[in-house]
């Protein structure tokens, strides 16, 4: 997890505010709230700052509250509002840390986090006390991928503060977690819970923590030792109805909550689960896949396609191969077949080596593209011969991989499928040939015996109409000789 710190009113230190590690990006807005802090060793904490400071910093926050009544920060209202923070704490000193760091936090929500990882940095070094400071610049850090940086700044934060730098600690423990996935060392698993056990004694309400904690549980219990998923599954309780008390909701709760009903086969209620989330968290990155996987397993491809469409939006799910091919099957079952196509293109630029996208885009022309009701055979043949091409390549590309030898079978089966069709349509075609000349044959027959008849029809009525005529001076009929 990582937690941001938010801009704070005087009354209280700045906010923990918790973001999956993985899931999302950027430093929220900031606003008022309670919450873990620590003023500057040089001088008093903010609550402790003198009548003259408070009053300066609340007008800062006033200018900030104001600027962003439209519900954001834009163009000069970002320098302005950085500025008045930064001036409170020029004139008042390290007693107003709380405000220079509230400058960095403005910058950061500007998007212009080179500035605020400046000022985060200048602050350390005039108030090493300051451990949100040393939060806010690991957070950086760790967005940019240094994940080692970070995890000293974090692990400063908490030296700096250990009685109350609960997000710093909360994002060791973040930290740690990934690398506990990577190598299931136990030594990391223990500081991981050690850590986030040590935010739940300063905060026993603290989201990120029962968030974390329920996650590590999860993982190990996952990948390794069962028991865990018990305990994952007891802090999710746990720390769903704290939160519940307190009036607030968790989504990444919601989500572990979901992967341990998947532990239990319970697919039903596990996608209730993970529409709880993003009922929640409309953009929760790992519960939108999680409802994309589940949705396409019950043919529900119009949900698929939009949760898989959201959590694509994420920049660090761009080359998430598996995502893309499953977005291309939830577009194929819609009929959208140009954009299942592109995303199985996508799939294969984002990762050259994985076979999967060839198969699918041999499946799609075949199944799909080729059987639409305005294709004739000419194009169906054009089309199938497309998809024997994409299962030729994906033959290739696997050789002789045993991983992939059932597919491989499947693959030469539908290439044999299109040959026979084409086989099959040339024959047709023959026989239609034979069957058109003989339909030639059979017409000029007909219309020459029709012809043939209607002479013989002429010469009879000729003649009829010859022995029927009076004899060249015979009387007429019914008259007298004359004497």
């Amino acid at each position: 997890m990582r937690n941001l710190i938010k801009i704070a009113s005087i009354g209280a230190l700045a906010v923990a505010m918790t973001a999956c590690g993985k899931n999302k990006t950027g430093t929220e807005n900031p606003d008022g709230g309670g919450g873990g802090g620590g003023g500057g060793p040089s001088g008093p904490a903010p609550a402790e700052a003198s009548k003259e400071a408070k009053n300066d910093f609340a007008e800062a926050v006033k200018t900030y509250n104001a600027a962003k009544s439209d519900g954001k920060l834009s163009g000069d209202e970002c320098e302005r509002v950085a500025g008045a923070f930064q001036k409170v704490y020029k004139t008042h000193g390290v007693q107003m840390a709380l405000a220079q760091f509230n400058s960095g936090v403005v910058w950061e929500e500007c998007g212009q986090s080179d500035k605020a990882e400046g000022i985060y940095s200048q602050l350390i070094s005039q108030a090493p006390k300051f451990d949100l400071a040393y939060n806010n610049l690991g957070v950086i850090y760790w967005k940019k991928g240094q994940e080692s940086k970070a995890l000293d700044m974090f692990k400063k934060g908490v030296e700096a503060n250990k009685l109350s730098a609960r997000a710093a600690r909360n994002n060791v423990a973040g930290l740690l977690r990934n690398q506990y996935i990577g190598n299931s060392d136990i030594n990391v698993f223990n500081e991981v819970e050690k850590s986030i056990q040590g935010v739940l004694a300063l905060d026993s309400g603290n989201q990120g923590a029962y968030e974390n904690l329920a996650r590590i549980y999860y993982d190990r219990g996952h990948t390794k030792d069962k028991s865990y998923l018990v305990l994952a599954n007891l802090v999710v309780t746990q720390g769903v109805r704290v939160l519940k008390n307190e009036g607030r909701e968790s989504a990444d709760l919601y989500n572990i909550q979901g992967l341990l009903l998947l532990e239990r086969q319970d697919q039903v209620n596990a996608l209730k689960a993970f529409k709880e989330a993003v009922r929640v968290e409309a953009n929760h990155v790992e519960a939108n896949l999680n409802i994309g996987f589940i949705s396409i397993r019950f043919r529900d491809y119009a949900t698929a396609e939009k949760s898989f469409t959201i959590a694509l939006k994420d920049s660090r799910q761009a080359k998430n191969t598996e995502a893309h091919l499953a977005l291309g099957v939830a577009q194929r079952g819609l009929k959208k077949f140009k954009e299942a196509e592109a995303s199985y293109n996508k799939a294969l630029k984002l990762n050259a080596s994985d076979p999967r996208p060839l198969y699918n885009l041999g499946v799609l022309y075949q199944d799909h593209i080729s059987t639409q009701d305005n294709v004739d055979t000419a194009q169906n043949e054009k089309l199938i011969n497309v998809a024997k091409g994409h299962y030729n390549k994906f033959i290739e590309a696997v050789k002789s991989d045993k991983k992939w030898s059932q597919q491989v079978l499947l693959a030469k089966d539908r290439i044999a499928t299109i040959d026979e069709t084409i086989a099959f349509n040339r024959v047709s075609e023959e026989m239609m040939k034979k069957a058109k000349e003989l339909e030639a044959i059979a017409k000029k027959q007909e219309e020459e015996e029709r012809k043939r008849l209607l002479e013989l029809e002429k010469q009879a009525e000729a003649a009829e109409a010859a022995g029927s005529a009076p004899a060249a001076g015979a009387p007429p009929a019914g008259a007298a000789a004359p004497k």
